[in-house]
């Protein structure tokens, strides 16, 4: 249908050129014949304009009919570079130019298609890389960025909001990470390497660059992995390892000496044996309460201690507690002083437990009190919350310090903490069983001027 529909066109133009061009030069010739024998006549003259009319109306109808379409199709291609392709109207879906349309037209809506594809698959690229912890960070052979994630720029400590194609050496300062970039882009083989990030907080991160495959290369896909907590978690590690170790080691020292002095003869030394005796005793104490310590906090932080929550009234918790240590305050010449809550001020917790966390504080606030001085326990209610603050005038906590005091094995005054006895393990304990009753513990102190720890627990509910 198509083929015959041209193929009419084509022979109506021809048939029109060839038509116009015979009447033209039989208009020509009777001109000529006739002009010897007088002036043309006006037939002649009107049969050859209704010739040549008729040629050019035929040859502008098939010109038209193929000069339309194809402008019609040209302003539905820049429709579509546009994106608004629509069906062009008066084409003829069944001729090669309709065809050629219905083609543009397929195109478009597959193209459309695509479009959205491509939006959809963006966007889940997006809210992936933007959940990661990790980050990751796409680089240039000319180390411009294509990529970076929102972890890749904290991480990094990016200078610029925008850093897509900005060089990677003005967005941030890790030289570590330009020079892995370098290095993937001359080698198959994947670059670790780990460094310290710039900025602050300080992190310690991994990174992995690997060469984008393709020839050329279109960059670097870095991958960062922050180790921070875990290089953390492995210096503590070490140091509680170091310090069981310490703190281990004195007692078994001590009982070894005073054993051995005993062998060698001071069994027999009725003014000394006794005296050994008790000192071996009293280290074994120490290293019995060092060791229960270590197993409590042991399972307090692996969540196997169990805790059989009640509703605990502070009032007689606070009494008994300060009684216990009455006795220890008044050979101390520390004055220790409570004040009682309404009896109805209760907390939501182990009834054992909270007598651990109180009694930690108040041996901790009368070992570093001098004499003279003293340890005022008090509460009160703060929302959902009780409060129990425990008051010392001693010596004071400085700055460096309180950050760590809840540290196991940690003290400030390594000297004076020994002399005094404890596991240092006490304030670590009732951080720890603060926190599995959903509360915690912190302090404010000032060196010279005493130390206040306060403990938040959580009050039952209404």
């Amino acid at each position: 249908m198509g083929f015959a529909q041209w193929f009419w066109r084509l022979f109506l133009v021809f048939a029109g050129l060839l038509l116009a061009h015979v009447l033209t030069v039989s208009l020509i010739v009777s001109v000529q014949r006739n002009s010897a024998a007088g002036p043309v006549t006006w037939p002649i003259w009107l049969a050859g304009g209704v010739a040549l009319a008729c040629g050019g109306v035929a040859i502008w109808y098939c010109v038209r009919q193929i000069v339309e379409p194809l402008v019609e199709l040209s302003e539905q291609a820049r429709a579509a570079s546009a994106g608004h392709l629509t069906p062009p109207p008066g084409v003829d879906g069944h001729d090669e130019v309709g065809l050629l349309a219905g083609a543009f037209n397929r195109m478009q809506r597959d193209l459309d298609h695509r479009h959205v594809q491509i939006e959809q698959n963006n966007q889940r690229l997006q809210a992936v890389l933007g959940s990661m912890a990790e980050g990751v960070l796409a680089v240039s052979p000319d180390h411009t960025i294509l990529l970076a994630n929102e972890a890749a720029r904290r991480l990094l400590d990016f200078a610029a909001r925008e850093p897509l194609g900005r060089p990677l050496l003005e967005v941030t300062r890790a030289r570590p990470v330009y020079s892995a970039v370098q290095q993937a882009m001359s080698t198959a083989a994947a670059v670790e390497l780990e460094f310290e990030a710039p900025g602050l907080p300080r992190r310690a991160l991994l990174l992995r660059a690997t060469r984008l495959p393709g020839a050329p290369s279109p960059g670097v896909m870095v991958v960062l992995h922050d180790l921070t907590e875990l290089r953390r978690l492995e210096n503590l590690r070490r140091e509680l390892v170091a310090n069981v170790s310490h703190e281990l080691k004195t007692p078994l020292a001590a009982i070894k000496g005073y054993a051995e002095t005993l062998r060698l003869g001071a069994v027999n030394d009725p003014e000394h044996n006794l005296h050994f005796v008790r000192r071996i005793e009293e280290q074994a104490d120490r290293l019995h309460e060092l060791i229960l310590d270590i197993l409590q906090i042991a399972r307090l932080e692996s969540g196997q201690e169990t805790f059989e929550l009640a509703d605990v009234p502070l009032a007689p918790v606070i009494e008994q507690c300060c009684e216990q240590f009455a006795e220890t305050a008044a050979g101390r010449q520390v004055a220790l002083k409570f004040e009682l809550p309404p009896a109805e001020l209760r907390v939501r917790a182990d009834d054992e437990g909270v007598r651990t966390i109180l009694s930690n504080l108040i041996d901790n606030a009368l070992k570093f009190t001098p004499a003279g001085g003293a340890v005022t326990v008090r509460s009160s209610a703060n929302g959902a919350f009780a409060t129990i603050e425990v008051a010392d005038t001693g010596i004071g906590i400085a700055p460096h310090d309180q950050e760590r005091i809840f540290e196991r094995f940690y003290r400030a005054d390594k000297a004076r903490s020994r002399d005094l006895g404890g596991t240092g393990l006490g304030l670590s304990i009732a951080k720890h069983l603060a926190q599995a009753f959903g509360g915690n513990v912190s302090v404010v102190s000032r060196p010279g001027q005493g130390s206040t720890f306060t403990v938040e627990l959580p009050r039952p509910a209404a």
